[in-house]
């Protein structure tokens, strides 16, 4: 009789306790497939991304200036490029830094004296700080922001040419700008950016590569 109870229990011990021990991994399966679902955003507190920029439509102040006075002046725009970073201090908000450079050539042809061609090879550094606040979108591909840049422009103007007349050069000062733009991430860590906006003393286009991580 007692043989009978053992095996009975060892038989019910075979057949339940695998049962509980699958209902277990299930409970865990289902447990993993709630934190995947989780989903990873463009743009997240905590990240840090970058940019390489290209820019476009750079306008320095050149009110400031008399190059127009004895005559007319064209001017050779250069390229301007840079690199920023930013970090993400809230889930839509971050801060970052960047810095700049471009390079411009103004040629002033004197209406007096036509063979009297002379001008200023410009060379710009830009530094500055850029808050940015990102549209809270619930995409992993696509991160729109607005943007603040806020610094610094150092101008270096380099004389050429038959310069007779005292002209006061392009000076550097404070630069800014309001941008709106958009990443959009290929893989969950490289993308390319567009951004455009109205400023000073700095590109008022720019698109390049972002990466974040």
């Amino acid at each position: 009789m007692k043989i009978k109870s053992f095996l009975l229990l060892l038989l019910c011990t075979l057949i339940f306790v695998p049962d509980l021990d699958a209902e277990e991994m299930k409970k865990k399966k289902r447990r993993k497939k709630k934190k995947k679902k989780k989903k990873e955003l463009a743009y997240m507190q905590g990240q840090i991304g970058g940019q390489l920029a290209a820019g476009f439509l750079m306008r320095p102040n050149f009110k400031k200036t008399d190059y127009s006075i004895y005559g007319t002046n064209t001017i050779d725009a250069g390229f301007p490029f840079g690199v920023r970073a930013e970090f993400g201090v809230a889930p839509t908000f971050g801060i970052g830094a960047g810095f700049g450079l471009y390079k411009d050539k103004v040629t002033i042809g004197d209406v007096t004296v036509p063979e009297n061609i002379y001008g200023f090879e410009h060379s710009y550094t830009m530094i500055f700080v850029r808050p940015a606040f990102h549209a809270p979108l619930n995409s992993s591909k696509l991160d729109v922001y607005a943007a603040l840049p806020i610094g610094f422009t150092a101008i270096k103007a380099t004389p050429f040419g038959n310069n007779n007349f005292v002209q006061e050069p392009l000076k550097g000062g404070f630069a800014w700008s309001v941008m709106a733009g958009t990443n959009f991430y290929f893989t969950k860590n490289i993308g390319v950016f567009f951004e455009g906006g109205y400023g000073q003393n700095l590109p008022l286009l720019n698109a390049g590569l972002s990466v974040k991580f």
